[in-house]
Parts: structure tokens; sequence; C-alpha cells
């Protein structure tokens, strides 16, 4: 089954992608989806030099991200993978397709939430989401983020889960915890060795990241 990662950027996060794309390819060879969310045309023109398709989303809020998802299914056959234009590719990142189940979202535990918030249970962390084919819950997702009542697509999915285990088992499949190692898992001392995706969040994450570019 061939396998598809996918990122996307509008204006305001565009500066990251040539820092994403280069660690991608540096690490991985298989296929890289670049969604447009409104990039500027010179960004747009460099994703078509390094991508298989740069593909056209409506940027009509945060979820675009979910959007794509369900967009790029429809366009190929096969294995996906989100990954935020934040996330630092540091080793291949293919091997997360082995925890794919089918009609699941393969996720990483989000400890640095699910620690802090912990009333609903785990929380599970949308900078990097698997899945195959088009599992009925990647569409209730769009369909949950688009009522407006969260401030994020992490948020909606974790409100959907309820905190409901028999719920979470049905429709998320975990992946180790080195395939998204978050900033604050550094800061809380509980990230793995030799993370295969370091995932630089927030405001303090964009300033290594261009600490990285030479900014």
């Amino acid at each position: 089954m061939r396998k598809y990662f996918l990122t996307g950027c509008d204006k305001n996060t565009e500066w990251q992608l040539p820092w994403f794309v280069q660690n991608f390819h540096r690490h991985c060879d298989e296929d890289l989806v670049i969604a447009d969310f409104g990039m500027s045309a010179q960004m747009s023109e460099y994703a078509k030099e390094c991508s298989v398709k740069v593909m056209k989303c409506k940027s009509d809020g945060w979820f675009t991200k979910v959007e794509a998802m369900i967009k790029l299914q429809t366009m190929f056959s096969g294995s996906y993978c989100w990954l935020d234009t934040d996330c630092e590719v540091r080793a291949d990142p293919s091997s997360i397709f082995n925890w794919v189940e089918p009609n699941k979202l393969t996720m990483v535990i989000d400890h640095p939430w699910s620690t802090r918030r912990p009333e609903l249970g785990h929380w599970y962390n949308s900078g990097v989401v698997a899945f195959q084919n088009s599992p009925a819950i990647l569409h209730d997702w769009y369909k949950e983020c688009k009522t407006g009542r969260h401030v994020g697509d992490q948020e909606a999915l974790h409100s959907m889960m309820g905190g409901d285990i028999m719920k979470k088992t049905i429709h998320i499949s975990e992946a180790p915890h080195k395939f998204n190692v978050l900033r604050i898992d550094i800061i809380d001392n509980v990230a793995p060795p030799n993370p295969i995706i370091m995932h630089w969040t927030g405001q303090k994450g964009k300033l290594e990241i261009k600490k990285q570019m030479g900014l």
C-alpha cells in the first residue's frame, strides 16, 4: 500500500515549510503532499518543486487540517500521515504505519495536556495523525470542528471522546511516544530518547525553529 505524508500551511506559517521539507526529505523517501491553506505565490511555487502535489484547501479556519486529510484520501489510495509544519523529522517516520489500524486514527498521547487537564482522561496530540482509507471518525471530527464550539481541532476531538475509554479504544490507536515528542515533554522530563519526530509547539517552539534556520 502506497504511503503519503501530508503537511500544510498558510502565509502565517509558510516560513517553516523549507525547514520542514528539508528535514523530511533528509530522512524519508515516501511521497509528500503539501496543502495550500493560503500560501504566498512564491511559497506555493517552492512547494510544487518539492512535493508530489500541492493541494489547494479552503482557508476557513484552523480545522482546515482535518479537511486536508479528508481531501487527500479522495485523491490518492493508500495510507496517510499528517505532520504539522512545526514537526522536526529526525529519523524515518514511515514505521508509524505499522501502528495504523482499520477505521481508526493513529495518534500519540499528549502527555502535557493529559497531566494538566486530566478530567477527561488521555488527550491525543493532533500534530501527527496517521490513518488508512476513510475512517468515519475523521469525517465526524471535521463536523465537530465546524460547530465552532472549540478553540482547536485537538480540543474538538478530545471533546468528542468525552472521557469514554471504550470510545477512544474504538476510534484511536496509540503510536509510541517517539513519533510525536512535544517541546514540553522535554521540560517535564518525560521525553523518550531518540525522537523520530520532535514537535516544536508554541511560541518558544517557533524560536527554536528560527534558531535552527539561522533566522
